[in-house]
């Protein structure tokens, strides 16, 4: 949030009857709903752990969401001060670094260089393979998420609202983009994507805007969201969550709004369905899968938005977003466990448990693999068949 605690407090009681009513408003998850308690089932799907490393101390700060970043034959993550590597076959570290100051943003990769940010404001490149320090720049606030580098430029958001183009070889800044956001919103910011020559991005206005990478013009915007309700805490309208482009499509969802497919060619909506997530969606060519702000995990049609399946075991489990990978979708929730749910549907195949510190990033996938990162710093593998 923006505000400090005082201009908070007197919002909350200005708009709702208790300090409770107002956080709830305010955080996605809320101690009022105690999460659904965890079914009996029959598993139809095998997971194995392949291998598990202890990556350093995780944030202590509950909105920082890191995102491990894969390439050919290294994972990279980073927490609390320190970022590292590892071996994507057996989890042997390769490099760890020191960070001045707290990451706050990342990982992303390319150019030779994994990219984070920090809670102080500076946007960092260290070189893949050995770890060492590229580069440093400072910028105007807290940086919450970086796109991947590409063609010399990487795209660093910050808590602000600013996107900043950078050099991926020197870290000059190159062009730089704001939009301006309500007086309160979700703490966090979604990864922005690369997509050809451009990068797309999502704003707690409630807009996703399409930036040319290279001169950080803009191409063009669509509205997820307009805030609505009778105080800013019910007038959020944060897209935070996890974007995804299929073909010449993107899809997004926005908190306290929709859920929409785009046309990336225009930024024409295609369809759009009211909806509210923090986390984001995924898909394929069969769906387009999400969770919404209660914890249930929906299947939609991705060329209508029309709902195929829903499943309401992860309700109040604070869910992350949900990874494809086959014919399953993977799910972390805030006490550690994994959900590998039959994406054809909607039935839970198998559950694991990978970091019992819960998750806020979502699974990612590769090669077939899975690999979570909790938040205590338990970096996992996992297979599924």
């Amino acid at each position: 949030m923006r505000l400090n605690i005082a201009v908070f407090l007197a919002l909350a009681l200005a708009g709702c009857g208790t300090i409770e009513q107002a956080t709830s408003d305010i955080l996605p998850a809320s101690d009022a709903h105690p999460p659904k308690a965890l079914k009996e089932f029959a598993p139809t799907a095998h997971v194995q752990v392949l291998w598990q490393a202890s990556a350093g101390r995780g944030s202590a700060k509950d909105y920082v969401r890191i995102n491990p970043y894969v390439d050919d034959s290294l994972i990279f993550v980073a927490g609390s001060n320190t970022a590292g590597a590892w071996n994507k076959t057996n989890g042997g570290r390769v490099w760890q670094t020191p960070i001045d100051g707290d990451i706050t943003g990342g990982i992303n990769g390319g150019d030779s260089n994994v990219y984070l940010g920090t809670g102080n404001g500076s946007a960092v490149a260290l070189d893949r393979q050995t770890g060492q320090v590229r580069w440093k720049t400072p910028l105007s606030s807290e940086v919450l998420t970086v796109s991947a580098a590409r063609n010399g430029v990487v795209v660093f958001r910050t808590g602000d609202g600013h996107l900043y183009g950078l050099s991926s070889q020197s870290g000059e800044r190159l062009w730089q983009q704001a939009r301006q956001g309500s007086t309160i919103s979700l703490r966090g910011a979604g990864t922005p994507i690369v997509a050809g020559s451009m990068v797309i991005a999502g704003f707690d206005s409630g807009v996703v805007t399409a930036f040319d990478m290279q001169n950080g013009n803009a191409l063009w915007e669509a509205t997820l969201s307009i805030p609505q309700g009778t105080n800013d805490l019910t007038r959020m309208t944060d897209v935070d969550g996890k974007l995804k482009a299929q073909g010449a499509a993107l899809f997004a969802a926005s908190y306290n709004g929709q859920i929409a497919g785009i046309d990336m060619r225009n930024g024409n909506i295609g369809w759009s369905a009211p909806y509210s997530s923090y986390t984001g969606v995924d898909a394929d060519a069969n769906g387009l899968y999400t969770t919404n702000a209660n914890g249930d995990l929906w299947k939609l049609n991705p060329q209508s938005g029309a709902p195929l399946w829903k499943m309401d075991d992860l309700e109040y489990r604070q869910p992350t977003a949900p990874t494809v990978i086959g014919n399953y979708l993977v799910v972390g929730d805030a006490k550690g466990y994994l959900h590998w749910v039959n994406a054809s549907s909607g039935q839970l195949a198998a559950r694991s448990r990978g970091d019992s510190a819960g998750y806020i990033a979502a699974p990612i996938q590769d090669g077939g693999v899975v690999y979570t990162l909790g938040r205590s710093g338990i970096l996992s593998a996992f297979g599924v068949q």
